[in-house]
C-alpha cells in the first residue's frame, strides 16, 4: 500500500487525485477481514451497552417507585 506523501497535498490540505494509489488485493482483503472483526466487536459492545442501560433504567425506576411509596 502506498504511504502518505505530504508533497501530494495542496496548500489547503486536500490530497491530489492526479497520482493514482496502487492497492494490493491481498492487503485490501486483509483490511476487509480486519474491519469485519472490528464490526462484530462493535456490535457485541453495543448490545452489551444496551443491556446495561436497560438494567440501569429499570433500577432507577424501582428506586423512584420506592421513593414515591414512602
Amino acid at each position: 500500500m502506498a504511504r502518505h506523501n505530504p508533497s501530494s497535498m495542496s496548500e489547503d490540505g486536500s490530497v491530489s487525485v492526479a497520482e493514482p494509489v496502487a492497492l494490493d488485493p491481498a492487503d485490501a482483503t486483509a483490511r476487509s477481514d480486519q474491519l469485519r472483526v472490528q464490526l462484530k466487536t462493535s456490535d457485541r459492545l453495543n448490545e452489551y451497552y444496551n443491556q446495561v442501560v436497560a438494567e440501569l433504567r429499570a433500577s432507577l425506576e424501582q428506586i423512584e417507585e420506592g421513593d414515591q411509596a414512602s
